[in-house]
């Protein structure tokens, strides 16, 4: 197998998934050094830590719970003090396939280099709920439309985001729509937004989205973020 380049960081959010990480850890060591794991507990009180430890892995802690995003953000942060120069996000939760960690590393040697390399889904009712399917067709949808490209799966968190992007913008949300905001500053910013196809594997299990709610944030979020479009380019 390929080494791991050491310019590339799989970061993964945590919250509530000390148990599944027991699973997820050593999947994705068989790809990725510990050294260039993050994990970013988001106030889980679970033990995240601990297992993180167990395997030699970062773990980064929120001392109050902040939200996907901000985990994120947090993650960012951390890996911008090094020499990477990609980040590979990928959930705690055992929906992203550690096998599919190659195809982010040569999406990365691309020429020209993305901004941001999605990994894209099978959407179909055999493998992913109905209402899962639907909300991804809209969301993508709108998307596509206020950045002016076509966004084939826009709630897919498995992703390759280029460190040049992330310095370059701001990010202002802490929750799930902070990876819509991404995409559209990417898109913004010129940078190229591709994707890659991944294994489509839904667990069924307890979910930390509410789901009305979460939709009425992303849906402000986005408009908000297209009328500041102008303001956005300008600044840099």
């Amino acid at each position: 197998m390929t080494p791991w380049p050491p310019d590339i960081a799989v970061l993964i959010p945590a919250y509530k998934s000390a148990a599944l990480l027991r699973g997820v850890l050593p999947r994705v060591m068989k790809y990725v050094p510990e050294r260039c794991i993050c994990v970013v507990d988001d106030a889980s009180n679970d033990g995240t830590s601990l297992v993180c430890g167990g395997y030699g892995i970062t773990c980064l802690s929120h001392g109050s719970n902040c939200g996907k995003g901000a985990a994120l953000a947090t993650g960012f942060r951390y890996l911008a003090t090094n020499d990477t120069r990609w980040i590979v996000t990928m959930d705690a939760d055992g929906q992203h396939a550690p096998e599919d960690l190659p195809k982010f590393v040569a999406a990365s040697r691309k020429t020209p280099p993305p901004g941001i390399c999605i990994g894209t889904r099978t959407m179909k009712s055999a493998v992913m709920p109905p209402e899962r399917i639907l909300s991804n067709l809209i969301t993508s949808r709108i998307l596509s439309l206020l950045c002016g490209i076509r966004i084939i799966d826009s709630q897919s968190g498995y992703r390759l985001y280029s460190m040049e992007l992330l310095k370059r913008i701001d990010i202002s949300f802490n929750r799930f729509e902070m990876e819509s905001e991404i995409i559209m500053k990417a898109a913004f910013l010129g940078y190229p937004v591709t994707f890659t196809g991944i294994q489509t594997l839904y667990l069924r299990g307890p979910s930390h989205i509410s789901h009305i709610a979460d939709t009425v944030r992303w849906a402000i979020a986005v408009v908000c973020i297209r009328l500041r479009r102008n303001r956005i380019i300008q600044r840099q």
